[in-house]
């Protein structure tokens, strides 16, 4: 009898050990996320190849260890939106646009589901460990196609455009779709390393060289996420010195933050062109209009951001509260804008705004239960920051990069980000078990 048990107890313990080792594959490869096939209308990169794997295995897991699968008020949520999704699609109609982005949203909130049934506490660190390496491939493969498209080779690594401010401009972008992708991959890396640097009392070489290796190919994809990064960059310094700064810093602090903030919004908004400038490389890419002022010198002209958030609130009047359907804004957005001069930047463009454009395709119950994950992530954050022991952990920069993450938020579709899904999960299971990971050592 006890032979058996020990047989089952090691049978147990070899699934989960596989459970776990793809959990940390299925990280990796978000770095090579456009490697991949098309099946029908649904593009099935190296993380769905692994999340199609892991799943039913983490699910035998789970039921063979006889853990309790929790709910709490935050997972009411995350399946409201999937459900908003479900009745959105089913007020417009299930077309295989609709279909398949209902597919994608129930490919995502299975994905936090089960990581959240299997993760364990003594895995935080490795995640993390985990998630700076996934950086460091990504920059890597940023550089590499950043390099041959500077020497004349092109390839899908990197992509060389039209630019407002220089004129063309090559944008290192990886086994990623778009530039902006890479950089967010490569940005939640240097939040981890920043704020492990910054925790180390000893100076350490190769985590000041992981660092500006990641930063030079952060740079290197010359992305709006910049301004994301450097406001993260100075929370995370804020954060871990705040009980030590006069008021007087800290108010210089929130002044520059939101100084930044302000340029962002400006900067992803609206651009100013000199008189001299040849516009019409730069219409569809990034001129959405006319200028709204004119100088002397200078133009200042609507960007495609703006003229996303015009048609966002134009189908918000047409289609509130049940939304137009999931994925139906590529359709609207080019139907609106087919006989304009300046037409639609991408094929495909999308809200580029998670709350617009929650607010959009799934109505006002997907507005609803994007807000509820808001607060709680709000609440969770907080939590982290307010307990003392817990910030020379390294998950207490999980509410700085939060807060970086509803930033971009305006201005991108963060909720299609698996990275971030990951970090949402560690934000998650930080919190539920606060007391038990500062008793323990978790440092990097």
């Amino acid at each position: 009898m006890n032979k058996t048990k020990l047989e089952q107890y090691h049978a147990r313990k070899s699934l989960e050990d596989i459970v776990h080792g793809l959990i940390y594959v299925y990280i990796l490869t978000i770095s090579f996320q456009s490697l991949g096939f098309r099946f029908m209308e649904l593009t099935i990169g190296l993380p769905e190849i692994v999340f199609i794997v892991f799943v039913p295995l983490a699910i035998i897991h789970i039921i063979r260890s006889g853990q309790k699968c929790w709910i709490d008020r935050l997972d009411l949520f995350v399946f409201g939106w999937l459900i908003a999704n479900i009745l959105a699609g089913l007020h417009t109609g299930f077309d295989s646009v609709v279909v398949t982005e209902i597919i994608r949203t129930a490919y995502l909130v299975v994905l936090y589901v089960v990581l959240k049934w299997t993760i364990t506490l003594e895995m935080i660190t490795r995640i993390v460990k985990v998630i700076i390496l996934l950086s460091f491939l990504a920059t890597l493969t940023g550089i590499i196609g950043f390099g041959l498209e500077f020497i004349g080779i092109e390839t899908f690594l990197a992509i060389k455009r039209p630019h407002p401010y220089l004129i063309h401009v090559m944008q290192a972008k990886g086994f990623t779709p778009s530039p902006n992708m890479l950089a967010s991959i490569i940005m939640i890396g240097i939040f981890f390393q920043t704020h492990e640097i910054f925790n180390n009392k000893r100076f350490n070489t190769s985590n000041i060289l992981v660092l500006i290796i990641l930063l030079i190919g952060f740079l290197l994809t010359f992305s709006k996420t910049i301004a994301s990064l450097v406001i993260g960059i100075i929370l995370i310094w804020y954060f871990h010195n705040k009980s030590k700064l006069p008021y007087t810093w800290r108010l210089i602090v929130k002044i520059v933050v939101m100084a930044i903030f302000t340029f962002y919004i400006f900067g992803t908004h609206f651009i100013v062109i000199k008189k001299d400038h040849d516009t019409e490389l730069l219409k569809g890419n990034y001129i959405a209009g006319p200028p709204f002022i004119e100088t002397a010198n200078s133009s200042i002209y609507p960007s495609q951001y703006w003229s996303l958030k015009k048609i966002s609130f134009e189908a918000i009047s047409q289609s509130f509260p049940w939304g137009i359907g999931p994925g139906k804004f590529n359709y609207y957005a080019h139907e609106l804008k087919k006989n304009d001069v300046y037409l639609t930047h991408v094929p495909y463009p999308d809200p580029h705004s998670t709350y617009l454009g929650t607010l959009v395709e799934s109505g006002l119950l997907g507005l609803i239960a994007y807000l509820g994950i808001i607060y709680f992530t709000i609440k969770y954050s907080c939590k982290i920051l307010n307990d003392q022991s817990a910030n020379r952990y390294i998950f207490a920069c999980l509410p700085s990069i939060f807060i970086v993450i509803g930033i971009e938020a305006v201005s991108t579709d963060v909720m299609n980000f698996r990275h971030y899904w990951i970090l949402f999960i560690l934000l998650v299971f930080a919190f539920q078990n606060l007391k038990s990971t500062s008793s323990k050592s978790l440092n990097l």
